[in-house]
């Protein structure tokens, strides 16, 4: 997935509560909203999936279970208005955001197919939001049982259903998520069957979304076999492992996770299902959940709401432990480039100096860039750039003295940003010992950064001696 011409790296979570009952992100029944966006901020997320019901999008309901004390600015607001003060105050944390169909009714489960009597498909809602960090809508959560993927049932058939939908959505500029049938989990038919809307751009923002769970949601007979865990890389290959090198359309888990107890199957489920995403590619996901109150995979936090739970949290950073970072300044948003963890999943830059030379191109990808609002994403395929970097080495630079025994060289090095955007930061590995590194901040040992004043606009130079 590319944004702004970098690769999009998503450390998502869901964060449940809007299309229950209560029509309200859950715990703030209690606590502070603000407690909870800032835990998945702090926690490294930069995205949260947003389930909602489409009967709380067309009555709008305003009986809203809030506690006032700790939310005063929320009470008194209608289920839309708080979704709006949801996502301003997660784009203020610079976590993107994607609305999630995850129910008709709040409290009648999920539905099979993705329309009922009362909730026809030719029953248009409309959540209208202008904000920079809607990035993407799933078009409906864990199809199942009747649904099915071909070309042979219009009632059934939920690819077909997909395509009509993202044609009537065609104004709206993110994503589209489609998930797999049998709750999500199966979308081997995409080989045969791939969504095709019609239109080449709506097609390029398609993004295959399956769900993903171990022992402790539904205990199937691949999780009690003697090979298990290793045999199930051959079965999540057929149901959507094969996509992205046979089609080009990037997978992003939309759902993972689980109780995940020390010792159990479960948990080695999680991890071992961890380590495949990694070997995959498929690192782009979003965890279910945050909430506590999942009946049969808990949450990131305790049943008090408050305390995190180390062993998920390690998990989700061993998934993606470097996602793209947003943050909204001066009516544009800088975006910090993330990677993935793998490096065969990664391509970049290396810049050789031969002898005689005092500058050093770099002709990179851009760590940081800035793009106006709203972010517009397509769905290209790509791997992360890894760091660039500037080899060490006698050949080039100029000597300026010597200490213990060796040259003391100057370089100069040149960033040219061949990107349509302005350039925030860069981050330049130096495979150096670095006696003065005038205009770079120092990161790690060897890892170094522009200064945050410095910007670079397209298709300029700046050179840092």
């Amino acid at each position: 997935i590319i944004v702004n011409g970098q690769p999009l790296v998503l450390k998502g979570i869901n964060y449940f509560g809007f299309e229950t009952e209560t029509y309200t992100p859950h715990g703030i029944w209690s606590y502070d909203l603000n407690f909870y966006l800032d835990f998945i901020k702090n926690n490294n997320f930069n995205a949260i999936r947003v389930p909602f019901s489409l009967e709380m999008v067309k009555n709008n309901p305003s009986n809203l279970n809030i506690n006032c004390a700790t939310n005063p600015g929320l009470c008194g607001k209608t289920a839309l208005q708080l979704l709006d003060v949801f996502i301003d105050r997660a784009a203020e944390r610079g976590l993107l955001i994607m609305l999630d169909n995850h129910r008709i009714t709040p409290g009648g489960g999920i539905s099979e197919l993705w329309y009922n009597n009362e909730y026809p498909e030719s029953q248009k809602f409309t959540i209208t939001h202008c904000r920079w960090n809607v990035f993407a809508i799933d078009l409906k959560n864990e199809p199942h049982d009747s649904a099915s993927w071909g070309n042979s049932n219009a009632a059934t058939d939920w690819n077909k259903a997909a395509e009509r939908i993202i044609n009537s959505l065609s104004s709206f500029l993110g994503l589209f998520f489609v998930e797999g049938i049998e709750w999500g989990n199966r979308l081997e038919n995409v080989a045969q069957f791939p969504i095709n809307t019609g239109n080449p751009s709506l097609n390029n923002r398609v993004v295959y979304s399956p769900h993903c769970y171990g022992p402790s949601v539904y205990d199937r007979p691949e999780f009690n076999t003697p090979d298990f865990p290793n045999n199930l890389d051959g079965m999540y290959m057929v149901k959507y492992g094969f996509i992205v090198n046979q089609t080009g359309q990037p997978v992003v888990v939309g759902e993972w996770g689980g109780r995940a107890e020390v010792g159990s199957r479960d948990m080695t489920w999680n991890q071992w299902y961890v380590e495949w995403l990694r070997s995959k590619c498929i690192t782009n996901n979003f965890y279910w959940c945050l909430n506590p109150n999942s009946a049969d995979t808990g949450g990131l936090l305790e049943d008090d709401w408050l305390t995190p739970i180390p062993r998920k949290i390690n998990l989700t950073n061993r998934a993606q432990p470097n996602p793209t970072k947003f943050q909204a300044q001066n009516g544009q948003i800088c975006i910090t480039a993330g990677a993935f963890p793998e490096a065969h999943c990664q391509v970049g830059v290396q810049v050789t100096d031969g002898p005689g030379t005092t500058t050093t191109t770099v002709n990179a990808v851009p760590t940081t860039t800035t793009t106006s609002a709203p972010i517009a994403p397509s769905t290209t395929v790509a791997q992360a750039p890894s760091t660039t970097t500037v080899p060490s080495s006698g050949g080039g630079g100029v000597t300026l003295s010597t200490e213990n025994g060796s040259a003391v060289k100057q370089y100069t090095l040149r960033i040219s940003n061949g990107s349509p955007s302005t350039v925030c930061s860069v981050h330049i590995k130096l495979n150096a010992s670095i006696k003065d590194k005038w205009n770079l901040d120092e990161v790690s040992s060897d890892l170094y950064r522009t200064p945050s004043w410095m910007t670079i606009a397209p298709d300029a130079v700046a050179d840092q001696a």
